[in-house]
């Protein structure tokens, strides 16, 4: 099997350290490592360098290079520096992996997650493999929401086709996107039936491109188009022309019309997704207990999130329940509960303009 490494997303929500020209998958988020090398190093626990594809936009291909110099160059997909969601991106990667893999399925694994411990990740991955040479079918992955978390979809689970000691499979019976609302989102996951979607798409890549061609068929039409001038002169400028023309928009586009055809295998390690500092507060952060990554200091402060540089010093008074994030040229803070409103800074700097802070 053969894995696609996602990182070519911006980020926007984790402002002020993810950034346009370095987004949060390239930044030690957590710990001293990125994001993206911690999903390589997991990976390369079981598999080979050259099972591991990495997509990216064409500016962060360094970064890349830089943080995995293990894979090979050609092993590297790289997206035009558009932004146009993931489904024109997922289907580039699928066409360039079912170039030089034809016949070998495919997982998608996203660089701005953790899953943790990695060793049941991989068990994760075996399973998958199995079930898709067996059944035909499209697999992802989910797992049960312990808070509502406003970036992701949910998946309704069906009929349960394995229960084993590694891990629960189930039918999917119906995809649920995200909600306007925390309140709506608390609600639907009280639902024992509901489970997050956490992605890792595992399928053949010939059947995920028929999927492209029966719902999204201009996608595919242009996939196509890009197939057809793999391998030969100028392929980059062309793919670009071709992906350029390319309408935004989600994978889910695609899937979500499959999903009640498809698998879900319940997470066997915990995943999060690094889409907020609400939700890393949340896997970081004890009850009523501060978190502290840099030099602070804190008087009659509780249950608040504090991240800067090790160089600078960071002192509050009586915060609660309070997200402080401080770069060289930006400081952020904000009360917890509206940490998916930080988007809205980024919003305003690119209407002020002021791009040195993107």
């Amino acid at each position: 099997m053969k894995f696609i490494i996602f990182a070519g997303g911006q980020g926007t929500k984790l402002w002020p350290m993810s950034r346009e020209d370095k987004p949060k998958q390239f930044q030690p988020i957590i710990g001293d490592t990125t994001l993206f090398r911690q999903n390589v190093e997991s990976l390369l626990k079981k598999y080979g360098a050259q099972d591991i594809f990495v997509a990216t936009k064409r500016r962060y291909v360094k970064y890349v290079v830089e943080d995995a110099p293990e894979i090979p160059l050609e092993n590297i997909i790289v997206e035009p520096d558009i932004a146009i969601n993931t489904g024109p991106a997922v289907g580039l990667a699928i066409v360039k992996v079912a170039h030089r893999y034809p016949k070998e399925p495919f997982m998608i694994v996203q660089a701005d997650c953790l899953r943790k411990p990695d060793v049941k990740f991989i068990e994760m991955t075996k399973i998958a493999e199995d079930l898709v040479k067996k059944e035909k079918k499209l697999v992802t992955g989910g797992q049960k929401a312990l808070y509502p978390d406003m970036g992701i979809d949910y998946l309704m689970l069906g009929e349960i086709l394995k229960s084993q000691k590694k891990a629960d499979i189930f039918k999917i019976e119906k995809f649920v996107p995200r909600l306007a609302t925390v309140e709506e989102t608390r609600k639907l996951i009280g639902d024992f039936r509901i489970a997050t979607h956490s992605n890792h798409y595992c399928w053949y890549p010939d059947l995920m491109l028929e999927a492209y061609k029966k719902y999204k068929p201009n996608w595919y039409k242009s996939l196509m188009k890009i197939k057809a001038v793999l391998g030969k002169q100028k392929e980059a400028q062309e793919i670009e022309k071709i992906y350029s023309k390319m309408e935004a928009g989600t994978t889910e586009d695609v899937t979500k019309h499959i999903f009640n055809q498809s698998y879900i295998i319940i997470n066997p390690f915990e995943w999060t997704d690094m889409g907020t500092w609400g939700v890393i507060d949340e896997f970081l952060s004890e009850e009523k207990k501060n978190y502290i990554d840099g030099n602070a200091i804190t008087v009659d402060t509780k249950n608040s999130f504090i991240k800067g540089n090790k160089n600078k010093l960071i002192a509050t008074i009586g915060l609660d329940n309070i997200l402080v994030v401080d770069t060289d040229d930006a400081l952020l803070i904000c009360p917890k509960n509206r940490a998916q409103d930080v988007k809205k800074i980024v919003d305003e700097l690119k209407k002020n303009k002021d791009k040195k802070y993107l």
